[in-house]
């Protein structure tokens, strides 16, 4: 099955998560990104090719032409179609140093986001459990 043509890319997120919702919130008031930020939950997010277990690792960009990248990766591209200064900051994001470390640091927060300010109790549920049920 051929994925659906996106006129925009999309970035997927846990809308459970209080600090996933409270952060694409600020992103959406401060950076305003001509990206479509959406939840995760009810979006048939394995159109694109996304699975629940890449949900489980982080937050997930679309690309209209069909490629997907998780975690900080996406965060990063996201930025890189913002305005400035955010393009930058993504730009620097996937540096290879920068982007090295962020693999390595991106998912221990994302597994630990439910200790974050601002985390509710669904953050402590994995995004690939809610995906499932």
């Amino acid at each position: 099955m051929m994925a659906p043509l996106l006129d925009r890319p999309i970035f997927l997120f846990d809308a459970d998560c209080g600090v996933c919702q409270n952060g694409t919130d600020s992103i959406r008031a401060r950076i305003d990104p001509p990206v479509d930020i959406r939840p995760f939950q009810g979006v048939a997010f394995d159109q694109w090719g996304v699975t629940p277990a890449e949900l489980a690792e982080g937050p997930v960009f679309v690309d209209p032409q069909g490629w997907h990248v998780v975690g900080p990766p996406a965060m990063a591209h996201l930025l890189r179609r913002s305005r400035r200064p955010y393009r930058g900051l993504g730009s620097v994001m996937l540096l290879p140093g920068v982007r090295h470390l962020l693999a390595l640091a991106g998912p221990v927060m994302y597994r630990n986001r439910h200790r974050l300010p601002g985390a509710t109790p669904a953050c402590a549920v994995s995004p690939a459990q809610a995906a499932q049920e």
